[in-house]
């Protein structure tokens, strides 16, 4: 039997067909219940476990002790100004109750009348000294504060992006990110600003990897509420088809945020590890069973809440979600080097990805 050949038109319907076709096996996926998610979570909790456990080497030795030795500098420095503080109030409050008392005491009385303006006088000069020494003690704490922060940002970005791949890296704690670079991923809708720090610029084989600690909000009422909290990163890639775009997301806990800028684009992959939505009739050759392989060894636990691929011409961005507890920088306790460990599996993780969606 010879092979079928299809007109122009016949193959075009037949192409329709199963793009439809593919659109309603989405539809009509099974969707993970919390019991399978929440299984999930504790299994892969179970292996980052079992890699915490793990006793650190040399290196990892030598910037945990750099690290460690900032913080007890800058812990030494918020409890010294706190002890200041407190003697300062107990100092203030002291004199400012003796001199309403003598106030009290010697009111009416004519030939004391200038103890009331000496009180009054005592009373307005400490409020003014309080405030300017508050003022003191709160850019001194700045002060060493932002030291730490630098001391941080630098340290962990120059050990994670000291492979030969990178060129080229600029790591600022308190610079803010480009929001524009979150809002064209076009991950979530009503977007009212972003926040971020630990902001690192830096060439990944010859392309512009950016990359920061972010949140990203909407406004509820007259607050507003975190949509993003996590890593998000931003690389250049050869993608073409101008007004396509890809958006992926590995399926998390209660604490993920479903994606919703989905204006222009449909469902099209839906399974209990992950959804995906697009306007590209072809978008199985970007994201091939390689790549989606690449991007799910991204895994949900405790710590990493899900993960959301954001695929446009030109630009390939990644968002990782992570839990309060991991993005918080603790101050009181010893620093934990783990957190630096997760960021270099996640980070190896995110760069496998990057190098196959180029």
């Amino acid at each position: 039997m010879g092979l079928k050949k299809y007109s122009e038109e016949e193959a075009k319907k037949v192409e329709e067909a199963e793009i439809e076709a593919q659109k309603q096996e989405a539809k009509e996926a099974p969707i993970a219940s919390d019991e399978d998610v929440l299984s999930v979570i504790e299994e892969n909790q179970k292996e980052e476990d079992a890699l915490n456990a793990q006793p650190l080497e040399a290196s990892e030795e030598e910037v945990c002790k750099v690290i460690e030795k900032g913080r007890q500098a800058y812990y030494a420095e918020q409890k010294k100004v706190r002890r200041i503080n407190t003697i300062s109030s107990v100092g203030l409050l002291a004199v400012l109750i003796g001199a309403f008392v003598l106030m009290i005491v010697f009111n009416g009385k004519e030939e004391y009348a200038y103890i009331t303006y000496i009180g009054l006088g005592v009373m307005i000069a400490c409020l003014i000294g309080a405030f300017v020494f508050s003022k003191i003690t709160k850019k001194r704490l700045t002060v060493a504060a932002d030291a730490y922060l630098d001391l941080l940002c630098k340290t962990i970005n120059g050990y994670l992006f000291s492979g030969e791949d990178f060129s080229d890296l600029s790591a600022e704690a308190t610079k803010q990110l480009d929001k524009e670079l979150f809002f064209d991923a076009r991950i979530y809708k009503d977007l009212k600003g972003t926040k971020s720090r630990n902001t690192v610029s830096v060439n990944y084989k010859g392309k512009l990897l950016q990359s920061a600690e972010l949140a990203a909000s909407v406004q509820v009422k007259n607050r507003l509420s975190p949509m993003f909290l996590g890593r998000f990163y931003d690389y250049e890639n050869s993608y073409d088809k101008n007004g396509c775009r890809i958006l992926m997301q590995i399926k998390g806990g209660n604490l993920s945020r479903p994606v919703d800028d989905l204006d222009g684009i449909e469902l099209v992959e839906n399974n209990k590890n992950y959804i995906v939505y697009t306007n590209d009739k072809e978008w199985k050759k970007v994201l091939s069973a390689k790549t989606i392989s690449k991007i799910t060894a991204l895994k949900i636990d405790k710590t990493l809440i899900d993960v959301i691929v954001s695929i446009r011409p030109g630009k390939t961005c990644i968002g990782i979600d992570y839990s309060d507890e991991f993005m918080s920088i603790f101050i009181d306790k010893e620093f934990d080097f783990n957190t630096v460990k997760r960021c270099q599996r996640d980070l190896a993780k995110v760069l496998t990805i990057l190098d196959e969606i180029q």
